[in-house]
């Protein structure tokens, strides 16, 4: 039985739609392939050497490795010899990377990819047993939690607080100061919000910069303050910038 003209042209569209989309989910596999990451061990071995903090910071762009710094974190790399800049360039590349990861998921609602392109877990303590610092990335972009999307660390509070006072580096040391215990101090952090939470880049540039830098909080543990405190600092110092970012990209509440 000879069949009619439409299903040949039928047939025919239906190869290449599936044609086309199996290109382009190929070419999608490769633009996200896995990528090597810059072990943390790295930069402090930089450190190390000498090299200045324009090379390090240079070496980090480069290999295009984002680091999930806790608060503490950046406390324990100075006291291994990263300098200053070199901390508040990973808090920065960080906070940026929190903010595409938002506008990326509330915007297109897209997710998935190897490990290697969302911020990266630390274990700084496996540095001193031989190991390079970095934790394992079994679960790093495979969920959402609360308004979170993925590749935000779990540690990152789901729902920040809506009310309640406004904290910076300041009031931390303050309340150090006052005698209140560590666990005082976490609970009034991780029921209030972050002020200020941009500062002004330099050069007229539009960037959106964390206000509180890396180098902020290695001086917040220099001068006493708990690294549970600065802990609970980064963490509702990223789920404010999450929050503020997702009205931008229009997620509301």
């Amino acid at each position: 039985m000879k069949l009619p003209a439409r299903h040949y042209i039928s047939s025919a569209l239906n190869s290449f739609t599936c044609l086309g989309l199996a290109y382009l989910v190929v070419a999608g596999c490769a633009s996200v392939s896995e990528r090597p990451v810059m072990p943390i061990s790295d930069v402090i071995a930089l450190a190390d050497s000498g090299a200045s903090s324009e090379v390090m910071i240079g070496q980090i762009n480069s290999s295009r490795t984002v680091y999930a710094l806790r608060g503490s974190d950046f406390a324990n790399l100075a006291g291994r010899g990263v300098p200053p800049p070199v901390l508040d360039e990973l808090q920065q590349s960080f906070f940026s990377e929190v903010e595409n990861l938002t506008l990326r998921w509330y915007r297109a609602r897209t997710s998935g990819g190897p490990t290697s392109i969302y911020p990266q877990p630390l274990d700084l303590d496996s540095l001193d047993g031989g190991g390079n610092g970095m934790a394992p990335t079994t679960n790093v972009g495979r969920a959402t939690h609360g308004t979170r999307p993925p590749g935000v660390p779990e540690w990152v509070p789901p729902f920040p607080a809506t009310s309640g006072q406004y904290l910076g580096p300041r009031d931390l040391l303050k309340m150090t100061e006052s005698g209140l215990s560590t666990p005082e101090i976490v609970d009034k952090i991780m029921n209030s919000r972050v002020r200020p939470l941009y500062a002004s880049s330099s050069g007229g540039s539009n960037a959106r910069l964390g206000a509180i830098t890396g180098s902020m909080f290695a001086t917040l543990v220099e001068r006493g303050v708990a690294p549970q405190a600065v802990d609970a600092l980064q963490a509702i110092n990223l789920a404010d910038h999450v929050e503020s970012t997702r009205f931008r990209a229009g997620g509301g509440y």
